[in-house]
This record gives C-alpha cells, structure tokens and sequence, in this order.
C-alpha cells in the first residue's frame, strides 16, 4: 500500500515537473534573418537544356527575412514569416553556326517566399527544419519559366537565447522552389531554381 502510495506521489510529482517546464519553456519568437552564404542554380527535371536551346547558372544570391516561430511542444514548433530573396543567373545563349558569337550575360529572379515549417529541437541547442515554401515571383524580368508555385526547405541548425529574450541561430539549408508551379507550363524541361546556403538570425523570445 506504501509503494503504491509513494508511486502514485513521485508520478503526480513528476507530471507536475513536465507541465512546468512545458509552461516555461514555451515561448513564442520574432527574428530578422539574412542569407548571403552559399550557391543557388537552375536545374530541371531532365538535367539538361533543350536542343539548341538557351542554358542557365546561377551565379549569386541573398535573402532578407523576417520569421516568426510558434511552440507546440518544447521539442516542436511551427516557423513561419516572409522573405525577399533575389537571384542573379547567367544566361548562355544558343550557339547557332553562321550566326555571329553572343556572351553569357545576367539577368536577375526576385522571390517572395513564405515559408511554413516544422522545427524540431535536440540537445538544447540545436534543431532540424523542414517544410514547404509559397513562392511569389515579384517581377517579370526572369528569363526562364514563372518561379510562382510550391517550393520545399530541408535544414539543421543551432540557437542560443539570453536571459533578457534575445537571441541568435544559424541555419544551413537547402531550399527547392516551384517543385509545384501554378502555371500551366510543367514539363520535365521546366527550370527550378535551387539553393543552398546559411541563413543567420537575430531573435526575440515573448
């Protein structure tokens, strides 16, 4: 009857203990996030141009942010926010014979992403981000197909809060845009753009 009684105790005790550290440990956060670190490209399904056609590269990127995460769990929490992000291509145009030489030149893809994820913690420190991406193109200056569609993240990265709210994070990710195009155009010679790269960040625990 005693080990029933001092069991039933240590298991109210211990359920007591979770719920609280679940009530302080779930804070909600605001970040202002950039990306600048990595490499992005232009690939399709088929890994290759059309037949004569032009060919893309990407050459440069950045990203500016702001992200909002909301704790489910204190292992888990919905991330999610707007970002600008602008993408520098090089171009190489066909190569026809008897046709005069034309250079690769630049041309630049504007995005708004608005990304809805899933951050799971471990070891305190750290944490694994995953989910889809709603790409906007913000201008109609792109040379290769619209990037508007449904784009997918995959990350790992570390944080660090202080005691007075504000933190910061780091975030290696790889980010696939327009797997699902809103356009009608979806073939397997459809250019996507890739990236790969750091995403750093400043936050606020509330």
């Amino acid at each position: 009857m005693k080990l029933k009684t001092f069991s039933l105790v240590l298991l109210l005790m211990l359920s007591y203990t979770l719920v609280a550290q679940e009530k302080q440990e779930l804070k909600r956060s605001i970040g202002f996030t950039f990306s600048a670190i990595g490499s992005n490209d232009v690939t399709n399904s088929e890994g290759a141009s059309l037949l004569g056609g032009e060919s893309y590269s990407g050459k440069r990127f950045f990203t500016l942010g702001v992200s909002y995460v909301h704790p489910i769990l204190s292992w888990i929490a919905i991330e999610s926010g707007i970002e600008y992000s602008k993408h520098t291509i090089t171009v190489e145009p066909m190569k026809m014979p008897n046709f005069p030489y034309t250079a690769p030149y630049d041309k630049s893809v504007s995005l708004i992403n608005i990304p809805i994820t899933a951050r799971v913690s471990f070891l305190k420190y750290f944490f694994i981000n995953g989910g889809l991406i709603l790409d906007l193109e913000a201008a109609n200056s792109s040379p290769i197909e619209s990037q508007t569609g449904v784009g997918t993240l995959l990350g790992i990265g570390a944080k660090y809060s202080l005691s007075n709210g504000f933190g910061a994070f780091v975030n290696g990710y790889y980010k696939a845009h327009t797997l699902v195009p809103f356009s009608a155009n979806n073939d397997d010679y459809r250019w996507r753009l890739i990236e790969g790269g750091l995403r750093i960040g400043v936050t606020y625990n509330f």
